[in-house]
């Protein structure tokens, strides 16, 4: 499902930055349409929030942007969560996000920015018993949030510092009919990111 969602985005992004480059809008004030591609990559820590998994992990990520103007634009990411571990369980996932952006430039070099949009996530999960192994897939869709900073390096070349808040959701039935409680896991995201922009 991740793939296919993937393949979907990045196409849906590409098309927006071809139309907006035929359609940029005229007028010395307002906000005049200046669209630019861009495409990145980061590593990070991930912090989980959760009775049965509460520890840090890694994550990786790779994304592409396409800034409508120097305010809003639209990314798209595909993010690889490590494992979650508890001893006998293990929690392995992976997600493509959509999402909006909202950015103040303060200077010429630095500005801030808030985003959120949705996670579409797939993840394997396993229980290693002493007499069995059982394993499983899940998947689900959930909202997400974040914020960050972005420091220009060079003409073509920025840091992104960035904080996101995700959320992973399995019913109980759907793991178990003996699981006491559905798993409601927060995961937080802190990662240094370099985006190349054309």
């Amino acid at each position: 499902m991740v793939k296919s969602i993937s393949s979907a985005v990045l196409f849906c992004v590409c098309s927006t930055a071809a139309v907006g480059s035929l359609a940029q809008s005229d007028g010395e004030n307002g906000w005049r349409l200046q669209p630019e591609f861009s495409i990145g990559g980061g590593y990070g820590v991930t912090a989980l929030k959760d009775e049965d998994f509460d520890e840090d992990e890694a994550a990786k990520k790779a994304f592409a942007l396409v800034k409508l103007n120097e305010y809003i634009g639209l990314e798209t990411a595909y993010i690889d969560f490590d494992e979650a571990r508890n001893g006998q369980a293990e929690f392995d996932a992976e997600g493509v996000t959509l999402g909006l952006i909202l950015e103040a430039p303060i200077t010429q070099m630095f500005s801030v920015y808030a985003k959120g949009g949705q996670m579409w996530w797939d993840a394997d999960a396993t229980l290693d018993l002493e007499v069995t192994e059982a394993s499983n897939s899940f998947d689900g869709d959930e909202t997400f949030w974040g914020v960050g900073t972005k420091f220009q390096l060079t003409e073509h070349l920025d840091l992104k510092l960035e904080y996101e808040r995700f959320n992973f959701e399995v019913s109980r039935d759907e793991i178990d009919v003996l699981q006491s409680r559905d798993v409601n896991m927060d995961v937080d995201y802190a990662s240094a990111n370099l985006q190349f922009t054309f």
